[in-house]
């Protein structure tokens, strides 16, 4: 169902209506005695110090030592405690929580049969709201403050409704990024999109309406902003993709992101002139390959262009994407933060992936230098301050959201987290960094700010969970009725007999 732009706005204020907060954020939050812990632009290394932190509205406004407390203030006691920035993920498809725990076991290739091709066109709107609302509550819990989302389930603009409304209430700042596509309409013997041509023009008016809500602001404070995902540029002749992607970004869209595993995707994104510091690729595995080599021409057209990457290590490895690469492209000095990708294959916190992409890229470092009798190193080349900047700076830098958010800066928007430095986990640690790459998990993260809003307080969410946990159950519970693994793996065999599996 189509709703008219007027429709939206109305519906936009009866959202705010529910939650005045989302209009105006006028509490001020002094942060007292804690050690902040952030990366800076431009300098190597993260900085750790003591400082009270001041937030005014929805930005930082004061760090430094011993601020007194003014009138209005809501004093928040940091003794024993780290501040740091909200973790930025770079790229995840939201909605598919209602799919937890579904695809912990599946290579991409099964993926792509038994979710992609034939359980995505079948989500109900209802089905996707609350897949997007969960996983977002899920992203804040887990300290995750901003996300691009990936949004490959924008079948019908009543799709696309649910899944924007539920990413505004939830109150994360997330790029929202609607994918150009259709559902297939056969998937044996092999694969028909006939309803591409229609799909192609609703997503275009669709696009052009979104643009139109306050040039593509989709909340009043700007939280939420508008995206593009596109991934058919190995499909149709390159003069199709230039004008799409013109048109889109004249709009303007925030970013573009597309996906590229393995092959020429990057170079044919180069030879066409669609790349640019508004493209965000998530995975490159195909660069892992081309790691050591110094003139390689991918890595070359990202550096060049500003192009940036979003690793997701923990799904790269498991689903055989191939090997993770976030940490190569940190020495490279190509734009790369880290993302979890979906919860229906695993966990939505940034830890993990941290962990991942640093133990990933020191074992693979190791065993090179045992395969080739090399010096054994002094140190580690790798280390938790790299992974640390990839889950915050980096990811802000890849977004372009670098200026806004990613660091305890003051002047930046208030997207913070702070640390129960005496929980059990953490407890007797001294260093912040290592501390919250190596230690940390959701439970010792007792307060999370978005644009200065309180988003989780005393280590639980400030929403209410159960009714949103209730509904979770319910939808999850009819698609896997709909869907019994049986019968997906019966339509996987099919596939590989017939046409073995997709190389991505």
């Amino acid at each position: 169902m189509l709703i008219s732009r007027a429709g939206r706005a109305q519906k936009v204020q009866e959202i705010l209506r529910l939650r005045p907060c989302l209009l105006t954020m006028s509490t001020k939050y002094l942060l007292k005695g804690g050690t902040v812990a952030t990366c800076v632009q431009g300098v190597a290394a993260p900085r750790v110090y003591k400082a009270d932190v001041l937030v005014e509205g929805d930005t930082i406004t004061r760090i430094e030592e011993n601020i007194a407390p003014g009138p209005g203030v809501e004093v928040v006691d940091c003794e024993g405690k780290w501040i740091t920035p909200g973790f930025v993920d770079t790229h995840r498809h939201v909605f598919m929580t209602v799919l937890r725990a579904n695809h912990c076991d599946y290579l991409l290739s099964e993926y792509f049969i038994k979710m992609s091709w034939t359980v995505q066109g079948s989500l109900t709107p209802a089905e996707v709201r609350i897949g997007t609302l969960a996983g977002c509550l899920d992203a804040l819990h887990n300290g995750v403050t901003t996300l691009l989302d990936h949004f490959h389930a924008a079948h019908t603009r009543a799709h696309a409704n649910a899944a924007l409304d539920a990413v505004r209430q939830s109150g994360a700042r997330v790029v929202w990024a609607p994918a150009r596509q259709s559902a297939p309409t056969q998937l044996l013997p092999g694969l028909e999109f006939a309803n591409e041509e229609a799909s192609a023009l609703a997503h275009r008016e669709m696009l052009s309406e979104f643009a139109r809500e306050d040039g593509g602001k989709l909340r009043p404070d700007g939280r939420v902003t508008l995206g593009l995902a596109y991934d058919r540029v190995a499909m149709a002749p390159m003069p199709e993709h230039q004008e799409f992607l013109a048109f889109a970004r004249a709009l303007p869209v925030a970013l573009v992101t597309a996906h590229i595993v393995q092959g020429a995707g990057i170079l044919q994104w180069r030879d066409g002139g669609l790349l640019g510091p508004d493209v965000v690729f998530s995975h490159c595995n195909v660069l892992a390959e081309r790691a050591a080599a110094p003139d390689d021409e991918m890595w070359a057209a990202l550096k060049d262009s500003g192009a940036a990457i979003a690793a997701t290590p923990e799904d790269e490895l498991g689903m055989a994407h191939g090997n993770p690469v976030a940490l190569d492209a940190l020495r490279r000095g190509v734009k790369c933060g880290l993302g979890v990708d979906a919860t229906s294959i695993n966990s939505g916190d940034m830890f993990t992936q941290m962990r991942f992409a640093l133990q990933w890229a020191r074992g693979h470092d190791h065993e090179r230098i045992r395969l080739n009798k090399e010096t054994p190193p002094f140190h580690n080349r790798d280390n938790s301050a790299d992974v640390f900047r990839l889950a915050t700076l980096g990811g802000a830098e890849a977004l372009g959201l670098a200026h806004l958010i990613g660091t305890v800066e003051v002047g930046k928007r208030a997207d913070l987290l702070v640390f129960d430095a005496n929980s059990v986990n953490l407890g007797g640690a001294a260093d912040p960094i290592g501390g919250v790459v190596f230690h940390a998990s959701s439970e010792d993260i007792e307060l999370v700010f978005v644009n200065g809003e309180v988003m989780k307080r005393n280590g639980k969410l400030v929403r209410e969970w159960a009714p949103v946990a209730k509904e979770l159950k319910m939808r999850a519970d009819e698609v896997r009725d709909r869907w019994p693994s049986d019968k997906l793996e019966e339509a996987w065999k099919q596939w590989y007999d017939t046409n073995g599996a997709p190389v991505f």
